[in-house]
């Protein structure tokens, strides 16, 4: 497993250029407080490669949480090359902050190294978060199969989560699964604090698996609007099918 260091993909991607991006081999979780604090940036060496050491604690301390409520708030407002920037000022002391990092390599365009980051984050902590995140990038990637195993994963793991449900679903329904797809985003819409996020997709999938008919019921057990089926039926279409 290859990783990439993030300051090398920051650099690579604002200046525009084919510079070489530095691999470099994955070690476990750190067996010690000081190989927590290590980063991608503070990375030791073995034969001649940088080796990382992933903390998969999830105590964040309040330090942490001024560190990561800053690169969220620059995410929040798309400034994802800055988070990065913030990012890597700062040791990567929890799973958090490496989350964070594979999570801005793929906002920044790097869907190669991001999937890789979170296949490490996911093989060495095994949380539904490194799972879910490996399962969107493979989407944006077009890789269904391998979306569709890892955000499977997540949900097994975090079957309450809404957003989980809705992706899950959503791969689903990319995959022409729509019936099982309709159930996923049923799940998520009742699931969901923010409903009109998920209810495009569950529109879609009850279109693409039963059609006007199926509207019609999401109708009248949810009370959804005209404009809720039609902003549904548009996004069913838009997939290719009619």
């Amino acid at each position: 497993m290859k990783l990439i260091k993030h300051r090398e993909v920051a650099r690579a991607k604002v200046e525009g250029v084919g510079a070489l991006l530095i691999s470099a081999l994955l070690a476990g979780c750190a067996a010690s407080p000081e190989a927590d604090k290590q980063g991608p940036g503070a990375a030791e060496t073995a034969h001649g490669a940088p080796v990382y050491n992933i903390g998969c604690s999830t105590t964040l301390q309040p330090e942490h949480r001024v560190e990561l409520d800053l690169v969220d708030s620059l995410m929040e407002a798309s400034e994802h090359y800055a988070a990065l920037a913030q990012l890597e000022s700062v040791s990567f002391d929890t799973q958090q902050h490496w989350l964070r990092w594979a999570q801005l390599l793929a906002e920044v365009g790097q869907l190669e190294y991001a999937a890789e980051a979170f296949t490490a984050i996911a093989e060495r902590c095994g949380s539904f978060e490194a799972y879910h995140g490996l399962g969107i990038v493979k989407v944006k990637e077009n890789e269904l199969a391998e979306a569709l195993q890892a955000l499977a994963r997540a949900k097994a793991l975090a079957p309450a989560v809404a957003e989980v449900r809705n992706d899950y679903g959503y791969a689903l329904l990319l995959n022409g699964e729509y019936g099982v797809s309709a159930f996923e985003l049923r799940t998520a819409y009742e699931l969901s604090r923010q409903k009109n996020r998920v209810v495009a997709n569950m529109v879609a999938a009850y279109y693409l698996n039963g059609g006007k008919a199926a509207m019609s019921q999401l109708r009248r057990e949810l009370g959804l609007s005209s404009g809720q089926l039609a902003a549904g039926e548009q996004l069913a279409k838009s997939l290719g099918r009619k």
